[in-house]
């Protein structure tokens, strides 16, 4: 057995105050986590609505100017078929469409109708729900 002398290195490290700092961390991640919301900026419209289970699916995002967007890359609305043709041959059957609820119609209805066309036939729109609160 080893005696100490009062000048000997300690080879102990004390991981209490890491352990601390992970926790703090990890709870500050927990708490900002939902408030996070990451894609392109629209203003949902509202309506009444139910909620839709969590998929994968492909979102197509018009902002108010009309811009496009298929899951956060910006696309020309020349380039929507091609890229639609590619989603589809690559197996998927789901589109969801996020349109700002100052876009305009007509380009909502074509986004929509090259989805169509492309033959991908299940697409939904991403709406805000309606609250119960009726304003006066």
């Amino acid at each position: 057995m080893l005696k100490r002398t009062p000048y000997s290195n300690m080879a102990d490290i004390n991981v209490t105050s890491l352990v601390d700092v992970m926790m703090v961390l990890l709870i500050i991640f927990m708490l900002t986590a939902p408030f996070l919301q990451a894609g392109i900026e629209v203003k949902l419209p509202r309506a009444k609505s139910t909620v839709i289970k969590e998929t994968e699916a492909v979102v197509i995002s018009i902002t108010k100017d009309g811009k496009i967007f298929v899951n956060d890359a910006r696309i020309e609305k020349a380039q929507l078929a091609s890229t639609l043709s590619t989603l589809k041959s690559a197996g998927e059957e789901l589109v969801f469409v996020r349109a700002d609820k100052d876009a305009l119609h007509g380009t909502v209805m074509a986004v929509i109708g090259e989805v169509k066309a492309s033959g991908i036939d299940d697409v939904g729109m991403i709406t805000e729900m309606e609250s119960d609160r009726r304003r006066r």
